[in-house]
């Protein structure tokens, strides 16, 4: 009859177990869980990189991992990276939620972070018989089971718990621990886990070599790591790779843009005030657009601007004829129209333009035989320079460039 009795209260104190457990399974938003530990943030910290953590698992992890970020692998310094995260710790402490004795008449909420010190107190509390002990109290778990079923739902429950507490016993252990000739087992070979059938705990404790098994989890960590690593070099790579490709794009498209204005050219000379103290400080300063074409298989030119060197009130606003892979089958010497303007920002009726005509006879005509033709051919007294104020936005001069083959 004793023995009944026995059976009913640990199947009451099972029943009580689950309760708790499943009451403790509160939905969980992702902005207030912790990466490390999986759980409510306790004193969460914001790193420089973004991310939030617990203070305790971050600065754990920091010492241990390389001081790099666990999220995206960013270096982080614990003096200087870290800082409290008062918001987030006031949305958490905004949170209810009920106490696990909900159902055996406790009727108080709580913030999360509160549960645990309210927990150990609460007069609703039912007392469990200590027939099983946690398979890791060894490392710190204080949780007491009644029976073989809720201990497997204590394991299931608080697999982060027991991570944390492994991870905290991980450091002293190798340091008191490991000898010289442990070291080098570790670096030739890897521990295996136990059968997954074979039971490495009994109820009075741990396996003998849990110890062992503690190695083979934390060699595990260490591979996951280095392979969460390697997928974040790779991941930069081919955002490197992406980036390549997308300069490699903006460039094609600018050369499209130069090879098919079809003579027209229009030139926003950003930065001007600085090319302007650099032109004004050196006398021998000059600008030049990028090459643009007559056409797609025509002639190549560029437009130069500097100080006058005939007057130094004046800005100078002049063409040179460039090298392309067209000139073979090109007439020379160059013969048509250039039209320069100067765009008025406000008003096209203040634009100033001049028009002219190529002639022959000067060398700025003829066929270059190095990149650019060292003669130019243009204004070199265009537009006063105390005038420019008027035809600069947001420090950009537009400059309008049009050539026309006869």
């Amino acid at each position: 009859m004793a023995s009944s009795n026995t059976s009913n209260e640990h199947n009451k104190v099972a029943e009580e177990n689950n309760i708790l457990a499943n009451n403790e399974k509160s939905d969980l938003e992702s902005r207030f869980e912790c990466p490390i530990c999986l759980t409510w943030l306790r004193d969460p910290v914001l790193t420089s990189c973004g991310h939030k953590f617990c203070s305790q698992c971050i600065n754990m992890w920091l010492r241990k991992e390389g001081a790099c970020c666990p999220v995206d692998s960013r270096p982080l310094q614990p003096e200087s990276d870290l800082f409290p995260d008062l918001f987030t710790r006031r949305e958490i402490s905004q949170q209810r939620a009920n106490c696990p004795y909900q159902q055996f008449g406790c009727t108080i909420e709580l913030s999360p972070i509160d549960i645990d010190s309210h927990v150990n107190n609460c007069e609703f509390k039912r007392t469990i018989s200590p027939h099983v002990q946690c398979p890791f109290k060894a490392v710190g778990c204080s949780e007491v089971i009644a029976t073989e079923n809720a201990l497997k739902l204590h394991l299931e429950n608080s697999t982060s718990t027991h991570l944390i507490l492994l991870a905290n016993t991980i450091p002293t252990f190798t340091c008191e621990q490991q000898t010289e000739s442990s070291a080098r087992a570790v670096e030739s070979k890897w521990w295996d886990p136990p059968p997954k059938k074979s039971s490495v705990f009994t109820p009075d404790g741990p396996h003998p070599d849990w110890q062992e098994l503690v190695k083979t989890l934390y060699e595990r960590i260490v591979v996951l790591e280095q392979l969460n690593r390697e997928l974040t070099i790779s991941i930069a790579n081919q955002q490197n790779q992406l980036s390549t490709f997308h300069t490699s794009t903006r460039y094609n498209d600018e050369e499209m843009i130069l090879r098919y204005c079809n003579g027209l050219y229009i030139w926003k000379c950003s930065s001007f005030r600085d090319k302007l103290t650099a032109m004004t400080n050196d006398s021998l300063k000059m600008f030049y657009s990028p090459g643009f074409y007559t056409s797609p298989n025509g002639y190549r030119l560029c437009a130069r601007i500097n100080i006058s060197s005939k007057d130094f009130r004046y800005l100078s606003l002049l063409i040179h004829v460039m090298h392309s892979e067209n000139d073979d089958a090109l007439d020379w010497p160059f013969n048509g129209s250039i039209s320069f303007v100067l765009v008025h920002p406000a008003n096209s009726e203040n634009n100033i333009r001049e028009t002219t005509v190529s002639k022959p006879e000067l060398e700025a005509f003829r066929k270059p035989t190095c990149e650019l033709n060292k003669r130019s051919f243009g204004y070199t007294e265009f537009v006063m320079i105390k005038d420019l104020v008027e035809f600069t936005k947001d420090d950009t001069l537009i400059l309008r460039i049009e050539v026309k083959p006869a």
